[in-house]
């Protein structure tokens, strides 16, 4: 049998056994104080307005002789901005498929104090026949602009040339800021067909990959009208205006739509 253990050697033994019982890692834990939740989205990469673009752009093998998406320099006094340019938005070619008889042609439009802008439309053949010719207001604001065509000025497999001009001064065309281009027409059933049962985002899409430039630009920029804080409908838009065959710098490609009721009114008097 043992001896009793002094008093003393008692009250150290349940000290220890109290303390250690304590200071238990569970125990520990518990008393803790509770962290801070991190926000679940910490460390996920952001979705840019890139990783919605879907357009694909197609351009026909053949597009034509170039024209001129810009103008060329002139001498002497100007009234565009300094530093910005009237931009055409067409492919490098200068050469843009429609399949309407009214398209809508599009520029970037600088600001300016012209007198007036002009559009003048041509056959493309030997006789150069005008077929369409206009003069527009200048507009107060510089961005993209629609120019829309009056019903059937445009007749299947024909091409045409056109001239889109801001008017400095009236009594020295020198001074104008000239663009030029080439349009055609034709007509694809196949593509009508599924065009007919699309929505307008799906007809961005069948008009983009064959290679329909005029109508896939004017198709988007109607969405974009509609809606225009959609990011992703901007993401295409940029697409559209950097692909393969266009090319434009991403500094053209983000310029304002300026929506369609402030772009430049007819002139009835021309």
């Amino acid at each position: 049998m043992l001896a009793p253990m002094p008093q003393k050697i008692w009250l150290i033994f349940f000290t220890a056994i109290f303390g250690f019982t304590i200071l238990s890692p569970t125990n520990i834990a518990i008393a803790q104080p509770e962290t801070e939740t991190l926000p679940t989205t910490l460390g996920k990469p952001k979705r840019t307005v890139q990783s919605g673009t879907r357009v694909r752009l197609r351009l026909p093998p053949y597009l034509g002789n170039p024209n001129r998406r810009v103008p060329a320099a002139t001498r002497g006094g100007t009234c565009v901005a300094k530093n910005q340019n009237l931009t055409a938005l067409i492919p490098q070619s200068n050469l843009g498929l429609t399949t309407v008889g009214n398209p809508t042609l599009y520029f970037f439009i600088p600001q300016n104090t012209a007198t007036n802008l002009e559009l003048v439309i041509q056959n493309d053949n030997q006789d150069g026949q005008t077929v369409y010719q206009q003069k527009y207001q200048p507009n107060t604001k510089a961005g993209v602009i629609g120019i829309h065509l009056p019903p059937d000025t445009l007749a299947v497999n024909q091409k045409y040339k056109w001239n889109f001009s801001i008017k400095c001064n009236s009594q020295d065309p020198s001074l104008d800021k000239v663009v030029q281009g080439t349009i055609q027409r034709f007509e694809n059933p196949s593509l009508m067909n599924k065009l007919a049962q699309a929505t307008p985002q799906e007809r961005v899409l069948l008009y983009a990959d064959a290679g329909i430039w005029h109508d896939a630009l004017d198709t988007l920029a109607r969405l974009r009208y509609a809606r225009p804080y959609d990011l992703k409908l901007k993401a295409d838009w940029e697409a559209l205006l950097t692909a393969p065959g266009v090319e434009f710098d991403e500094k053209l490609a983000q310029k304002p739509l300026i929506p369609e009721k402030e772009a430049p009114k007819l002139l009835l008097n021309n």
